[in-house]
């Protein structure tokens, strides 16, 4: 039986090769009240990606993610399929800490209550805004997002601005990453990667 692991939260595949290194992590910014550490209320995946100044956080740590990644209507839950199993995460309230990953620095997702089951009304509700997009999306204001093939098994994240240039943020080495979601703000895309999980990116 495989383990997967939901970075700090840990629901249910061991660490490979490629996969995020968490292992200089900042230490978690708390309010202490009395004998209660409360997590900053004021705190969403906008406010510490940039407390990060990253672009890209890891939500799901796990190699057993099925289907496409779906969005709330309201864009403060992203969910995945694990292992036939719907799960959404929150995208408020939530900490992040800070990794590397294909060179860049980016955030974990660490806060342990942040996911919940995703009920059958929900999948339904999350189903009619999410559009699923294999490779490539195009966002409100013009910007092309690509999960480019380059023909030699790897992957790389192609980011084009309306009049300018195509920027390669990475390539993956190997790993297939794939369907793209944009969120019905336009503010996140969420995608796979085979080896990591589901990662979402900051658009604007």
């Amino acid at each position: 039986m495989n383990y997967i692991y939901i970075i700090g939260l840990t629901i249910l595949t061991s660490c490979a090769n490629g996969q995020v290194d968490n292992s200089k992590t900042e230490k978690q910014d708390t309010i202490k009240t009395g004998q209660q550490d409360t997590f900053r209320t004021t705190k969403t995946l906008s406010t510490e990606m940039t407390r990060l100044k990253t672009e890209t956080v890891l939500i799901v740590n796990s190699q057993a993610i099925d289907e496409y990644p779906l969005w709330s209507p309201n864009s403060d839950y992203v969910a995945c399929n694990i292992e036939g199993k719907w799960y959404k995460f929150r995208m408020t309230k939530i900490e992040l800490e800070e990794a590397k990953w294909r060179g860049q620095s980016i955030g974990i997702l660490t806060t342990k209550d942040a996911y919940s089951p995703l009920t059958d009304t929900e999948q339904k509700q999350f189903e009619k805004v999410s559009k699923f997009n294999p490779r490539k999306v195009t966002t409100n204001d013009g910007t092309k997002i690509e999960l480019k093939e380059t023909g030699d098994m790897s992957i790389s994240l192609v980011v084009t601005k309306k009049r300018e240039n195509s920027k390669t943020l990475w390539t993956s080495g190997g790993e297939n990453c794939h369907s793209l979601v944009l969120s019905p703000d336009g503010q996140f895309v969420a995608y796979l990667c085979e080896m990591n999980g589901l990662l979402v990116m900051k658009v604007k």
